[in-house]
């Protein structure tokens, strides 16, 4: 009760949705029942279909049965003459017997009596073609191997005679002592039950087919290519149905042509063969399509007249509710509004809040400017670092005020009448990634930072403005001092007691000569080595923090290439002959001079031959080229060793990598060879590469400028890194 007076009362309420509602449940009903009598009617015609094709079926099977049962009776009689004892039936009778056959019975095109070699004992046309041979068709073969009377039934073949294609039907013909004797042949025509079934006038797409008990297809009508002889066996229909049924038919889709249709079959029952009909889907569903075109109109009429009966009702109903719902959602919409201003407002301040936290709490410097440079946002980082106050830059300065002058003259210089300087300056920031630049405080003084840029862009992808970040280095550069004043103070320290340490172990070992005994002599011996290797450490060490720093002064005249590198070749002999590796140079032009600091150029080469050794395997072979290209000098260090994993590619350049320690502990070094390589090979206007293949060798390839005509530096700059990756 209670609920049927909320009902009504949401019914008095609102009168226009309940109308609607009624008028919505009656064209649902109409629907239903339009549609329910539709699929009943189609369900009417598929199971008057299927009866139909089953009848059909059946007729197919029963002219089929009553055809190859003339055939067994003719086999039969000329069986019967074997078995009376004859060797070969009189040739007369045979002749008269088989005329009589190809006269009453004209679906038969051949009759022919095959003897047990395979050859031709009789046949229905006048003309005997004596060379011909049949023991190897299917037919002839499957009764010598299987004895008994039973007739079979075997795939279409083209007739060796007359060339026409034909049905065989055979039985075996067993002499007296039951044995073997022959075949007796029967080939009806296929064309003429293509004649016979078109009568019965199933449809258009229609199908009619005989197979046997496997499936192999012995006829269809209408002929499609490749049917005949088809195996239809795996058919789902076939293998779910007719195996297991004398008769049946259903809905499924041809397995000859793909076309969907309602198929019935037969078995026939004396003879191991099938009957097959089909009606295509198409047809049906005409039929059906037109029970649907004669009811679809008065439907839409119903549906019309139902649906104009309430429209006028519910357009009166519905004028009325329009003010009530106007005004409701006229104040909903105003409250929805203000609550969403308000989530956003929130959301945005948020956001802002949040984004301001990050930029102010972070040590980096960071200032935002548009696309001209004038300044929009500096965060609290650069005011502690810089000394201006947000007030004193914000939408007054421009940010080339920030920049070192003399730095960045270089791109000022080169701004053309149209130009935007501060366009002009960030390319030519970005176009030295890594550098360190200088800044100008607000006192005057310069502070060293790194900086990194990177554009605004508006909605449309355009050019907005520009955000640089900075980092101020002057507490890493103040490390770096200390920590290279440090290095050069050990290493000094270092190199005078190891220098005069060596001095006094071989005065000593000069002293005593052969004197010395055998085990002291060979205590200094190590003693010695160890000092010597000391130096060598100490002089690495205070190399690589020259070259860092950019105090190595290079002494540089043109010198002979191919004479330094023998000579350093044949300063690692030695050394190479511990690991049992020897060295091959090619040198291509032979005369090839350089500008080049002979010792330094030297120790790059003494290191790559060491390096290279030193990874090489035993008996192997380290080969040094010199060879030109593109205006350069290509001087190469290939081994056949150990090779490099990729993961170690990155850090073969840098100071204390190694790679193989359990090698490089072996044969000794510090890991700064090929760091102070790659600086010596720069501070000479050069660059080093070098590629690698695990377990099978390591190149290292140096390029350097070639010399002028008139003895100076070709016109060629070096890479920014020094490094040039090889392919």
């Amino acid at each position: 009760m209670i609920r049927l007076r909320k009902l009504l009362g949401w019914t008095r309420r609102r009168p226009h949705h309940f109308l609607r509602a009624w008028i919505a449940v009656a064209l649902l009903v109409l629907l239903w029942a339009v549609g329910y009598n539709l699929l009943a009617e189609r369900r009417q015609i598929v199971s008057r279909t299927e009866a139909l094709t089953q009848n059909y079926a059946d007729t197919i099977a029963n002219r089929i049965e009553a055809s190859i049962a003339k055939v067994d009776v003719l086999l039969s009689l000329v069986a019967k003459d074997y078995a009376a004892g004859q060797s070969a039936p009189g040739r007369q009778v045979l002749t008269n017997l088989f005329e009589q056959a190809l006269r009453s019975h004209p679906e038969i095109v051949s009759v022919m009596v095959i003897r047990r070699d395979g050859s031709l004992d009789d046949y229905s046309r006048p003309q005997l073609p004596s060379s011909l041979n049949f023991r190897d068709r299917a037919y002839f073969q499957h009764h010598e191997r299987h004895p008994g009377k039973a007739l079979h039934v075997g795939a279409p073949i083209q007739n060796r005679i007359d060339g026409s294609l034909t049905v065989p039907v055979s039985m075996r013909l067993d002499d007296v002592h039951g044995n073997f004797a022959g075949v007796v042949f029967i080939g009806l025509s296929v064309g003429y039950f293509d004649r016979e079934f078109a009568t019965l006038r199933l449809g258009r797409a229609a199908t009619i087919a005989i197979s046997d008990s496997e499936g192999v297809v012995l006829f269809r009508s209408p002929a499609v290519p490749g049917a005949i002889g088809k195996n239809i066996g795996n058919w789902d229909v076939f293998r779910t149905v007719v195996r297991h049924r004398d008769s049946g038919a259903g809905d499924s889709v041809c397995p000859v042509d793909g076309v969907e249709r309602i198929h019935a079959f037969r078995r026939l029952h004396r003879y191991p063969l099938i009957a097959y009909a089909g009606i295509s889907q198409s047809e049906l569903q005409a039929e059906w399509l037109a029970q649907v075109r004669f009811k679809l109109p008065l439907l839409l009429a119903a549906l019309a007249l139902l649906a104009a009966s309430g429209l006028m009702i519910y357009r009166q109903l519905l004028r009325e509710a329009k003010t009530k719902i106007r005004l409701k959602a006229s104040l909903r919409h105003a409250d929805l509004a203000s609550h969403r201003a308000l989530l956003l407002n929130d959301a945005l301040q948020k956001s802002s809040n949040l984004q301001e936290a990050i930029l102010h709490s972070t040590s980096c410097g960071i200032f935002a400017t548009d696309v001209n440079g004038a300044v929009l946002f500096i965060n609290r980082a650069t005011t502690k670092i810089l000394g201006f106050r947000n007030e004193e830059v914000v939408g007054k300065r421009d940010a080339l005020a920030f920049h070192c002058r003399e730095e960045v003259q270089g791109a000022l210089d080169r701004i053309r009448e149209g130009d935007v300087p501060y366009l002009m300056m960030v390319a030519y920031l970005n176009a030295h990634p890594g550098r360190q630049w200088q800044f100008v405080r607000h006192d005057g003084a310069t502070v060293p930072v790194s900086i990194s840029i990177t554009s605004l862009k508006d909605r449309d992808g355009r050019l907005d403005g520009f955000v640089t970040i900075f980092h101020d280095l002057t507490e890493r550069n103040r490390l770096d001092s200390m920590k290279s004043d440090f290095v050069s103070v050990v290493s000094h320290e270092l190199r005078t007691p190891l220098t005069a340490i060596r001095g006094a172990l071989s005065l000593h070992r000069a002293a005593l000569g052969d004197a010395m005994p055998a085990a002291q002599q060979r205590l200094v011996g190590i003693a010695v080595d160890n000092c010597d290797k000391l130096v060598r450490i100490v002089s690495d060490i205070l190399d690589i923090d020259k070259l860092a720093h950019h105090r190595l002064e290079l002494s540089r005249r043109p010198e002979s290439v191919a004479e330094l590198v023998g000579r350093a070749i044949i300063q690692t002999e030695p050394f190479a002959a511990q690991f049992g590796v020897r060295y091959r140079m090619v040198t291509d032009p032979a005369g090839l001079r350089l500008s080049l600091d002979a010792d330094r150029f030297i120790q790059i080469m003494v290191n790559l031959l060491s390096n290279a050794a030193k990874f090489s395997h035993p008996d192997g072979e380290v080969l040094v080229s010199v060879s030109t290209a593109d205006g350069r000098a290509l001087i190469r260090v290939a081994d056949e060793g150990v090779g490099m994993p990729e993961a170690f590619y990155p850090f073969v350049f840098e100071r204390f990598s190694q790679h193989a320690p359990a090698m490089t502990r072996k044969a000794g070094g510090t890991g700064l060879g090929l760091a102070i390589t790659k600086l010596l090979v720069e501070a000479h206007g050069g660059s080093i590469g070098f590629r690698s293949c695990e377990g099978v060798g390591t190149t290292f390839e140096i390029s350097l400028p070639l010399l002028g005509a008139d003895g100076s530096l070709a016109d060629v700059v070096a890479s920014e890194t020094g490094v040039t990756p090889l392919v």
